[in-house]
């Protein structure tokens, strides 16, 4: 089996912390040495790092944790390889575009039900409503072929960006289809990256016949009060209070816990969690409050802020910030048509106040997003995850 690791976090962060110990899982001290990688989001861009040495001593691993990149939004994987050979092509993780995103998976497990693609178009699995197979594999395990299987579903049932509570009711439709038929025999856990700012994960945790490793999915969300806390595969300890800010919240999920500090919680079986500014969210209904305070999915291929995605309350005014730097102040409504071509940017960056009271209320003393994010590139980078 493999062993995954993920970070989102509320501002940009190093995450070398979380990696270094991570990646000493890779052949040092477990045995998944069958490659590695790590795929991080940096704005609307995806920069991803793989190799087929193992995480422990190949020369790429130990680039990734000596380069200060920062980030919203990230995964790793290290493999032990139990379907599909040791090339690159089967490295973890897998990336798509669709919408206008870069869509990254990783995963952990055996899901039967796709261990074997198939010769023909005819024979391959398909969820939902899918009949076209826009998005195919490259290489040859389950966990990139459920991958594109995903996203063909989504791309079937859809024809733009989802609302997060609609992604988030529709994947957990498809996560239930994955494991039907086969409950006992499918090991499902995964990270699912939809864009910079949007991490889902689920957990169908299990063991292979013989084996007693236990292959789960746990979390973290570290805030202040920052504490200590020591890897659990180095030699290595951090005091989070000196290198981090009031501001600073940080979610990380991994198979197993990294650190030997309290605050571990282990998924539940069936449990897809989506994480945003740092934090988890478990229903639909809390998927919506993260709409409604503008952090949506946002694809600059369309025209305006996310059409068919954003929701905001009847009556509402929004504060919109033009390339002018002038600001119109709207009504509210379902239909984002009301957005100028000027103000096509991400509603997050530039600072789209929606759901005003409960996220200023929350944060009185935070400046708009935009100065935010020129504060964070200007200052030291955390490097506590």
């Amino acid at each position: 089996m493999c062993q995954l690791l993920g970070m989102n976090c509320r501002a940009l962060t190093d995450f070398s912390f979380s990696f270094r110990g991570f990646c000493r899982r890779g052949g040092a001290t477990d045995i998944h040495s069958h490659g590695f990688g790590v795929s991080i989001y940096e704005g609307r861009g995806l920069r991803s790092f793989l190799d087929t040495l193992p995480a422990a001593t190949s020369p790429v691993a130990e680039l990734v944790q000596r380069y200060p990149i920062r980030t919203y939004n990230m995964m790793a994987h290290v493999r032990y390889a139990t379907q599909g050979c040791v090339s690159l092509e089967n490295v973890h993780p897998f990336s798509r575009e669709l919408w206008g995103i870069h869509w990254c998976f990783a995963h952990n497990g055996e899901v039967p039900k796709f261990i074997h693609w198939g010769d023909s178009e005819d024979s391959a699995p398909r969820l939902g409503k899918t009949r076209e197979l826009a998005y195919r594999p490259i290489g040859d395990t389950d966990s990139e072929a459920v991958f594109c299987a995903i996203l063909n579903a989504l791309k079937a049932e859809f024809d733009s960006l989802p609302t997060l509570p609609v992604l988030h009711t529709f994947l957990k439709e498809l996560t239930n289809e994955i494991i039907e038929g086969h409950p006992e025999d499918t090991i499902f856990n995964f990270l699912l990256g939809c864009g910079q700012y949007t991490l889902f994960a689920y957990s169908w945790p299990g063991r292979r016949p013989g084996s007693k490793v236990w292959n789960g999915l746990h979390y973290i969300v570290r805030e202040p009060p920052f504490t200590t806390a020591k890897l659990v595969d180095d030699d290595y300890m951090i005091d989070f209070a000196a290198v981090t800010t009031p501001k600073d919240r940080v979610a990380v999920i991994t198979t197993k816990p990294l650190t030997s500090e309290e605050g571990w919680t282990e998924f539940k079986r069936g449990e897809l969690l989506m994480f945003d500014n740092g934090l988890p969210h478990a229903s639909p209904e809390t998927c919506e409050s993260v709409e409604l305070q503008g952090r949506g999915l946002f694809s600059k291929c369309f025209g305006k802020g996310c059409p068919n995605s954003r929701r905001v309350c009847p009556n509402q005014q929004l504060s919109i910030e033009n390339d002018d730097g002038s600001n119109d102040s709207v009504a509210s409504t379902t239909d984002t048509s009301i957005f100028s071509e000027a103000s096509a940017v991400s509603l997050r960056e530039c600072g789209v106040e929606s759901n005003e009271t409960s996220e200023k209320q929350q944060h009185a003393t935070e400046p708009a997003v935009v100065a935010e994010l020129n504060q964070q590139q200007s200052s030291p980078a955390a490097v506590w995850c």
